[in-house]
């Protein structure tokens, strides 16, 4: 086989290594690397949503919005935001409820529309802890 064919089986097998909104756990990973949020991160504004539950957070410098069917209106939650090296960290509490959003630069897929996002982002709550995707935006 020519190199043009290994090329096109080798993209094409690395599309579809990207999907239903997962990555590849620790160990490595064969998903193309995203620009990364922590570069720019302090910032940088955030949109991350997942599904079953549906939830939407939008991030903006020191304070979070919450939104889900029973909070349309969404909670703001103000933050601290820690940026690593590759990730952009938000944690705080909401009285006696811990919370923390993780958007990490691994290509994401959501696992209902099909649509593509940049980075995978983590929203845990109160101890529960849900995966989603995540782009940059207001």
């Amino acid at each position: 086989m020519n190199k043009s064919i290994f090329s096109a089986l080798s993209t094409l097998l690395l599309g579809l290594s990207v999907t239903a909104c997962s990555q590849s756990g620790p160990g490595g990973s064969s998903a193309p690397q995203a620009a990364n949020p922590g570069a720019e991160g302090a910032g940088r504004q955030f949109v991350a949503s997942g599904n079953e539950p549906f939830w939407t957070v939008k991030a903006s410098h020191s304070t979070l919005t919450w939104i889900t069917p029973e909070l349309s209106q969404g909670k703001q939650l103000n933050v601290d935001q820690v940026v690593a090296s590759d990730d952009v960290k938000y944690s705080g509490v909401d009285g006696d409820k811990a919370f923390t959003l993780v958007i990490t630069p691994v290509p994401c897929t959501d696992t209902m529309s099909g649509e593509s996002f940049e980075f995978t982002s983590v929203w845990t709550y109160a101890g529960q802890r849900h995966s989603g995707c995540a782009k940059g935006g207001n």
